[in-house]
């Protein structure tokens, strides 16, 4: 891949790794809401590639047949639009692995006041010393009209997902045979980051959870405090111990550490696709491309499909399953030398509307090719902002793979911007009022 040009963005990007301001000048600010997106994407059309300007307020059909389907058999002829993760599932899965191609549709909104916030970001925040976070930001993206990979993954990291949101989820292991292992939860996330009182400028997110099935774990539960800045304040974190009913601090799980729930197919900073301090790799901005994307998958969202009919061999059922050609930021973070990590490389594929990961590449300790994780995205019109239906994991050697946050069965739709819950709430206090 070449490294990122300046394409038609109105300043060159800058690649260095050390210290950069990068707050930018009102003038460039200005072109927000103009010839950029209120939150920073190329608002023009493609006719070309067939991309709608933003805004687009063309609707999705749930029963609108696809474009054309790449399948094992044509994905060459399409390859130019697939990441090296999407290949390689063709090749692991060429009988059965499919991307059903539609229309491209730029569905993405946030609030009137997202907006605002981050035009004055774009001239106001900046990255700490250690660039291990960022200061001097309101409720909004971060970097709008970023200048380095650092500052498009915290876009990530902070980007727009309401104010809080209740969350009824199941997630599942599906071994190389097809068995599903099912496990759900019930869960509260407040994003501080976006509250308009925030008190805690380094605080992105407080969530609380508890397991509700099986039986067997149903009872236990977490609570997670977590920073934009994990050097300077790491995450803290609780459990239940519902055998001795009683709260105790959690270790700092954080890194590679496997997630013991996902059979270890899922790391700890795997989780949202990427999360945690960015300290350990080293971060190269790649040339902006366009990518067939999951986009849009209300269908994979509904109440009347089963988790048995979503859960296949190999991968979730291509049938179910809705991919759009979009532009998509890419970066690259690369091990650092003196750090272990269970991936030696991993790239990272962004929609440039939502600034969500969509997309990452991870690479083993050889270099290989070994995970592809994928989220399948939709707007949500009630929060309004781009949230995932669910994120994938494949494990490229196994041939699991593990999938979060599956909701067709679930007790509850999301309920977003109810009563904010207060600070009391996310302690060890609240936490045992909230799992008992």
């Amino acid at each position: 891949m070449k490294i990122f040009k300046p394409w038609i963005l109105i300043f060159p990007l800058m690649l260095c790794s050390h210290t950069i301001q990068a707050k930018v000048s009102p003038e460039q600010a200005a072109q927000l809401g103009q010839k950029l997106t209120p939150v920073g994407a190329i608002q023009a059309a493609d006719e070309k590639l067939g991309i709608p300007a933003w805004p687009d307020k063309s609707t999705i059909n749930e029963n609108e047949k696809p474009l054309f389907v790449i399948t094992h058999n044509n994905y060459q002829q399409y390859q130019t639009h697939l990441t090296a993760g999407q290949i390689a599932l063709f090749k692991s899965y060429p009988e059965t692995f499919q991307m059903p191609i539609h229309s491209s549709k730029r569905t993405f909104s946030a609030p009137e006041a997202v907006y605002t916030n981050t035009k004055s970001n774009a001239v106001n925040t900046t990255l700490n010393q250690d660039q291990t976070g960022f200061i001097n930001s309101q409720a909004g993206i971060p970097f709008p009209i970023p200048q380095s990979a650092i500052e498009v993954y915290f876009n990530h990291i902070a980007r727009w997902r309401g104010l809080q949101l209740q969350n009824f989820a199941s997630d599942a292991v599906v071994n190389d045979s097809g068995k599903v292992t099912l496990s759900s939860r019930e869960s509260l996330i407040r994003f501080d980051h976006y509250l308009p009182n925030n008190k805690n400028p380094n605080r992105l997110f407080s969530v609380i959870s508890k397991t509700t099935a099986p039986a067997k774990l149903s009872g236990s539960g977490g609570l997670v405090l977590e920073p934009i800045d994990q050097i300077q304040e790491p995450r803290s974190a609780w459990l239940w111990d519902k055998g001795r009913r009683r709260v105790i601090r959690a270790p700092n799980v954080s890194y590679d550490q496997p997630v013991g729930s996902a059979s270890g197919l899922r790391t700890a900073d795997d989780t949202d696709m990427i999360n945690g301090s960015p300290d350990r790799f080293n971060w190269q901005m790649l040339e902006k491309r366009s990518l067939y994307i999951p986009y849009n998958n209300n269908a994979l969202s509904s109440r009347d499909l089963k988790y048995k009919e979503i859960l296949t061999p190999g991968h979730i059922n291509p049938k179910h399953t809705r991919y759009e050609l979009h532009r998509v930021w890419v970066i690259r973070a690369t091990l650092k030398d003196n750090w272990r990590h269970l991936y030696s490389q991993r790239d990272f594929y962004l929609d440039e509307d939502s600034w969500s990961v969509v997309v990452a590449d991870q690479y083993d300790k050889q270099g290989q090719l070994s995970r592809i994780s994928m989220s399948y995205l939709r707007q949500d019109k009630n929060m309004p902002g781009t949230f995932p239906v669910i994120n994938v994991f494949h494990d490229l050697d196994s041939k699991k793979y593990h999938v979060m946050g599956l909701q067709n069965e679930a007790p509850k739709d999301n309920v977003y911007h109810a009563e904010i819950a207060k600070d009391n709430l996310f302690t060890p206090n609240g936490f045992k009022r909230y799992v008992k």
